[in-house]
């Protein structure tokens, strides 16, 4: 029931009416047909293709799989256009109503073309409020996510905003005009025919890669591209009639997003604005409100009638009308604002029309009824909704999911624009008058979910699915909770204790502050690393989600930071309030180790997590030396809850401790480095699972190498002995020859038996880590005897994995890094990257002496590891601030800081700006641009072991302000008014060229439009600081969840995607459409996981030729990351450049472009232009615009694409070499072939002292540059009508895209193309021989990189 979409994963790592995120079908192509790796299906997977009919008279037809439950049917009839009315109903067959959790391959009686029936169901007070809440979130239309979870304008998209600049209009439409895709067929051969180069996506950075991997390395599909636009190619004789004249042949000139591109300048940060966006989504007005009546609550009297809500409608007709809503539905009753009557308007009043007329089973049949507008309203708003992407309109599961932008509308762009009373009722409709449906018991859901069978796939998948579900409600509600703690809006449980020890308990759920209160971390480090502790614990939780071991259970967990204050939100342990003598710790140590809990029962079932974290059996000695036996560290605690399951708790010791880094930097020493703040440093569970996979690998070749020489001994003592045998007589009665015979039975036997046998019989492997190695625990008893060898060697094991991450694995990253194996475009990118190798941040400094500091090519690298270690250290500072100032002078603590930090040219004293209650506060009041800079050395130092210097500022920062400030307001959560900031006063001038260029299109200069410019002139100009008060809007809650992941589907995605890599393409498609299925199953469409899927399987799609295909699955991946992961997400920006790539493939091009020119916009404002991923977009741009005949602005690409590379790679490098070699092409199709010549030689001289006079790319650009030679000499001699026949043919045979930095030219031979020394021939009839060294007429071979 939903089209998947997809997200192209970077090398490396719910939907419009009658859309669920349930039901899931294969995307289909223009004719309906599926493809080809879903097509053949057995009969026991075969879908269901059900009818289902309603009261109204409409038919839903659905196909569903067995999977399905009928609760997945109700909502796809609930959001069909044709039975949006029905929302409490239940479905029948045969008279028999079916259950709404039954799955259909479980009912009886069901047949795959069964009809089922709608039958109206008694609404409940709670079903009347979803009903009448649906409605309202159905007038109101597509928004952004609840912004008291999430930010503000979070889950917004602006992708409508960049495909159609002038509002949406069909796909049709949306293509090149007539002429434009006829140059730009003509130029690239696209006329159904394969044409010489397949675009390409651009290289992307492994940090951005979900799965982790460094490089995804793809092939060119070899089937044809099917054209969007066939018919519309012009014969080539009608262009040579129509281009006798020079002038004549001249294309019609195109507007395109690129014109007059700035390659200097950098973007606006308006790119960034979600105004326009969401201004689009408004909808036509139905109602003029629907609010709660002021006759509710309910007399009880009249309960017993049926009566559940009043509500009080006023039409556009300026109607107003009092309805009930009872167990039967909705009708219209006889009160008024001053006189309460509940009888039905139609029985009590005569003149009425039939009481039928008056009364309805759905509220919103009852009001088509009495308000004709609000039927017009209704169908436009369908009308309008059904228009755009499905995934641009799905509401969010959960509103915590939703990305919060760090540039937002400001107050007067998101004013409400209608007075609704409604809006303060929300709560009452959600919740009801008691607010039952907020207490949940949310352990116990998700103890029950855990415990739920998963035998089978659909018994796993529905198990993901709840699991998913809960984790999304839970933190959505666990976040609500930390606002209210932080901001003092829930009485403490304890409130005689320190306000660092507070608890907190809210529908459930158990909120702490991350503070040491109980003095538990103090030998470790006090707060800071109680403060560490409370995350660790987010990922032990979420390593024994993905253990999933029966029989053990974790609470529901969610760390949230909201304003400088660190809160813990977790599901309640069943008894954890009683007395503490009833309920004890029967496994670890809740005292340091003064006394250690170590059940039986207990520790039998920690031994399957401790196989799968690697831990080995060790012993733990109590204060009275009493032995214990332990699988996982004394920290973690084990104990039964009142309702008899095992617990465990403290889970942030599931990994060991770093010791080279405990040794060497928490303790004082003469490095002159402080001492680390903390004690808790642990290795990362990735490095404890790379370094165990390194040891396994080791000892396998050890034991092979082992091995091969034990059977070379044994081959050379047989040989000996064969030898010996040779010369014993034969044996009586055997002759020489049957004894030989003999012999060679006996030999080939042998052998044969050796080779049957196992080589790795024999080998055994163990590596066990001591997960309380280095801490403050017991290792030995009372005696002081150290404990077992085993022990020993777990400690030892410890140590080896602590070496292994300082000397293997940073250095390797550090060599990605300098390589562009890895090219992170962001801080949380480069995070990801970090962590997917097991790096923790804290080695962010090691990471950075290891880039050398005047070295170009990692320049760009370096300054975003040390960006990414400012804006850490600036979190911190910031964490202090907000803890010493009340919450109203937050806004002013962050203009200070941020403005200090980026705005130092601007304005030398910030805090002279302060209110004069902010600088009553003495640190806040003498924070200085130099003050502060003193502080960020400090905490770098501090906490990354890095000397950062002391002109950081005007050396790193300047020029590079935007990055910085993104990546603080990111670490921060804080969120910005959407505006240019400057970071130096500009001049009047600047500032009013800067307004009246951003003005719209065609804007003529009036008196009232001058003054207006002139206003904002003079606001710019009177600011005193580069970010003012007024510009912060709000802070964020960031929070950390510990998500369940769905096996499944991860397996179907990794497999799907290694086949792709190994050319089984369509095995690997099948298998990612499976994937596809069970992520939108699981998650919904609205997860970052359902993109990455979709961004794959489009580049399946594309691979295979199926170019709408591709496009359309991509273009879902790029709605779903920015909705989830962010607008500026440099996976959102890489999904455009691929997006635009695929347009570019249908014939789309000037959309191309438009995706195109926003992907380098979004690049500009994170990143800087030295980076080489950019490179390869102005190659592939180039391409496109010389599809559109635009021969000079493609030039001006490619230039730029050589001087970037050569920029960070030197002049001797093979990107280089392709680089120049493009070039010359391009030079070449405008005419300037001296030029050419010079960029070939350049290519090949290249080639030729790096590969080789025989390498095929050595032969290729030295016949180039003969030909281009050739033709410079020739030039002089061709008319101007000729030298544009030169470039309209040669067009089309010298453009190539790029893929991942490679250039593809394959295919060019079976496309007939011309090599250019034929084109001359061909242009001027010249039947000459070639100049020696020109080329074979089959055309070039695919170059190599």
């Amino acid at each position: 029931m939903s089209t998947p979409d997809i997200k192209i994963t970077e090398p490396a790592a719910d939907s419009a009416p009658n859309v669920t995120g349930s039901v899931s079908a294969a995307p289909s192509t223009e004719d309906g047909t599926v493809p080809s790796a879903q097509q053949e299906i057995s009969p026991e997977e075969q879908p269901y293709n059900l009818t289902i009919k309603t009261p109204n008279g409409a038919t839903v037809p659905i196909i569903a799989t067995t999977l399905e439950t009928i609760q997945d049917l109700k909502q796809v009839v609930s959001e069909t256009p044709a039975t949006i009315e029905y929302s409490c109903f239940y479905l029948a067959l045969d008279g028999q109503r079916l259950n709404d959790f039954a799955e259909l391959g479980e009912i009886e009686g069901l047949e795959k073309d069964s009809q089922l029936l709608v039958v109206e169901d008694q609404y409940t007070e709670r079903e009347a409020r979803l009903h009448v809440n649906r409605l309202r979130d159905l007038l109101v239309g597509p928004a952004t996510a609840n912004s008291t979870v999430a930010g503000l304008d979070a889950g917004a998209s602006i992708f409508s905003t960049i495909k159609y600049p002038d509002g949406i209009v069909d796909d049709s439409s949306a293509n090149l005009s007539a002429a434009a895709a006829a140059d730009a067929v003509a130029a690239t051969g696209t006329d159904g025919s394969e044409s010489e180069s397949t675009p390409s996506r651009p290289k992307a950075a492994a940090s951005e890669n979900v799965n982790g991997t460094d490089k995804q390395k793809t092939k060119k599909s070899g089937k044809k591209a099917q054209s969007a636009l066939d018919g519309k190619k012009k014969s080539d004789d009608t262009e040579q009639a129509s281009g006798s004249e020079g002038d004549k042949a001249k294309p019609a000139p195109v507007n395109h997003a690129l014109k007059g591109f700035d390659f200097d300048k950098v973007s606006r940060f308006e790119t960034l604005s979600t105004s326009k966006a969401l201004k689009n989504m408004t909808l036509p007005t139905c109602l003029k409100q629907i609010i709660l009546s002021g006759w509710n609550p309910v007399p009880r009297y009249r309960q017993l009638k049926g009566d559940l809500l009043y509500l009080l409608v006023t039409t556009l007709e300026n109607q107003n009308y009092h309805i009930t809503c009872s167990r039967t539905g909705f009708y219209v009753n006889s009160s008024s604002l001053v006189r309460f009557n509940p009888e039905p308007y139609g029985t009590s009043h005569a003149g009425a029309k039939s009481p039928d007329f008056y009364e309805a089973h759905s509220l919103i049949t009852l009001l088509t009824r009495l308000s004709p507008k609000f039927v017009q309203g209704l169908e436009d708003l369908q009308k309008q909704v059904s228009q755009r992407e499905p995934v641009e309109v799905l509401p969010f599961v959960s509103s915590e999911q939703a990305a919060s932008p760090w540039l937002v509308r400001d107050a007067e762009n998101r004013a409400p624009e209608t007075y609704d009373m409604g809006r303060a009722q929300e709560v009452y409709l959600k919740l009801g008058a008691q607010a039952a449906d907020s207490m949940r018991d949310w352990n116990e859901e998700l103890q029950s979910i855990r415990e739920m069978p998963r035998g089978n796939l659909s018994e796993r998948v529905l198990r993901d699915r709840q699991f998913h579900k809960w984790y999304s409600e839970f933190a959505e509600a666990a976040v609500q909770g930390a606002i209210a703690v932080v901001e003092s809006e829930l009485p403490p449980l304890n409130p005689t204790d320190s306000s660092d020890q507070h608890m907190f308990l809210r529908d459930n759920i158990f909120y702490s502050k991350g503070f040491d209160g109980r003095e538990t971390f103090t030998d470790l480090g006090g707060d800071a690393a109680a403060h560490v502790a409370t995350g660790k614990d987010i990922h032990g939780v979420r390593l024994l989600n993905q253990l999933d071991v029966e029989g053990v259970n974790t609470l529901g967990s969610v760390v949230v930071d909201y304003r400088g204050v660190r809160v813990v939100a977790q599901s309640v342990v069943p008894g954890i309030f009683r007395r503490q003598d009833t309920t004890q710790i029967v496994y670890g140590s809740v005292d340091n180790g003064a006394t250690v809990g170590s059940d039986p029962e207990f520790h039998k079932v920690m031994e399957p997590i401790a196989k799968g974290l690697h831990f080995g059996e060790h012993s733990v000695y109590d204060d009275a030396g009493e032995e214990h036996k332990l699988y996982t560290s004394a920290d973690v605690k084990g104990l039964t809850g009142t309702d008899g399951r095992k617990y465990l708790l403290d889970l942030y010791r599931l990994t060991p401790v770093d010791v080279e880094f405990l040794e060497n930097e928490c303790e004082p020493s003469d490095a002159g480095m402080p001492v680390y703040p903390h004690k808790l440093v642990l290795l990362r569970p990735e490095l404890v699972e790379s370094f165990w996979e390194t040891s396994v690998r080791k000892a396998v070749q050890k034991y092979a190498i082992e091995k091969s020489k034990t059977t070379e001994d044994k081959s050379e003592g047989n040989g000996k002995g064969k030898e010996k045998a040779t010369e014993e007589p034969p044996k009586d009665g055997v002759s020489e020859k049957e004894a030989e015979e003999i012999k060679t039975r006996e030999e080939e036997s042998q052998q044969k038996d050796s080779a049957d046998e196992d080589v790795m019989a024999g080998f055994e492997f163990s590596l066990e880590l001591d997960p309380d190695a280095f801490t403050p625990f017991k290792k030995h008893d009372a005696n002081g005897s150290l404990g077992a060898k085993e022990q020993n060697a777990m400690t030892q094991a410890v140590r080896d994995a602590s070496k292994f991450l300082r000397e293997t694995n940073i250095p390797a990253f550090a060599r990605d890094l300098a390589s562009y194996t890895a090219s992170p475009l962001s801080g949380d990118a480069l995070k990801a990257s970090m962590h997917h190798r097991g790096i923790n941040m804290r080695y962010l400094g090691k990471i950075a002496s290891l880039l050398p500091a005047d070295v170009d090519v990692v320049k760009n690298v370096r300054r975003l590891v040390i960006f990414e270690m400012i804006s850490r250290a600036v979190k911190h500072i910031m964490r202090h601030l907000f803890r010493m100032t009340p919450a109203h002078l937050h806004a002013e603590v962050f203009a200070l800081v941020a403005g200090a930090l980026v705005g130092y040219r601007y304005c030398a004293d910030p805090a002279s700006f302060l209110s004069a209650e902010a600088k009553e506060t003495p640190e806040i009041a003498v924070l200085t641009p130099e003050a502060l800079a003193e502080k960020v050395r400090e905490q770098v130092a501090l906490r990354f072991r890095f000397d950062l210097s002391s002109d950081f500022v005007s050396t790193l920062v300047f020029g590079n302000e935007r990055i910085l400030l993104r990546e603080i307001c990111i670490k921060t959560g804080a969120q910005l008014v959407v505006r240019q900031y400057h970071f130096e006063r500009p001049e009047e001038s600047a500032v009013h060229a800067e307004i009246v260029s951003a003005l719209p299109q065609g804007t003529k200069l009036t008196k009232p439009v001058k003054r207006a410019v002139k206003e904002q002139v003079d606001a710019i100009l009177a600011r005193p600081t580069t970010i003012v008060v007024n510009d912060v809007m709000n802070f964020v809650a960031l929070s950390k969840v510990s998500v369940h992941n769905s096996s499944f589907a991860d397996e179907a995605f990794e497999a799907g995607r290694m086949s792709l890599e190994q050319g089984q393409k369509e095995l690997g498609l099948e298998l990612l459409l499976e994937s596809l299925a069970l992520h939108e199953q699981t998650f919904g469409f609205l997860h970052s996981e359902s993109a990455r899927c979709y961004a794959v399987v489009s580049l399946a799609h594309y691979d295979t030729g199926e170019y709408q295909l591709a496009a359309e699955f991509m273009t879902k991946a790029v709605i779903i990351s920015e909705r989830t992961i962010g607008i500026d997400n440099p996976m959102t920006i890489h999904n455009y450049l691929n997006l635009g790539l695929y347009e570019h493939a249908r014939g789309n091009t000037v959309v191309a472009l438009r995706f195109m020119r926003h992907a380098l916009d979004l690049w500009s404002i994170i990143n800087s232009p030295d980076h080489p991923d950019l490179a390869t977009a102005h190659n592939n741009i180039g391409v496109m615009l010389q599809s559109l005949r635009l021969y000079d602005d493609a030039l001006r690409f490619f230039k730029s694409c050589l001087e970037i590379r050569i920029k960070l790679l030197g002049s001797e490098h093979v990107l280089v070499a392709n680089a120049q070699h493009s070039l010359a092409k391009a030079y070449a199709i405008v005419g300037d072939f001296k030029m050419a010549v010079q960029s070939e030689r350049d290519a090949h001289k290249y080639f030729n002292s790096k590969y080789g006079e025989e390498d095929p790319r050595t032969k290729e650009t030295a016949e180039w540059m003969a030909e281009l030679t050739f033709a410079a000499v020739r030039k002089a001699k061709l008319s101007a009508a000729t030298r544009q026949k030169l470039r309209e043919v040669a067009a089309s045979n010298l453009m190539h895209m790029e893929r991942d930095g490679k250039q593809q030219q394959e295919g060019a031979r079976a496309s007939g193309l011309l090599p250019i020394d034929d084109l001359l021939k061909y242009i001027t009839g010249d039947s000459k021989p070639r100049p020696r060294g020109g080329r074979r007429g089959k055309g070039p071979k695919g170059s190599k990189r």
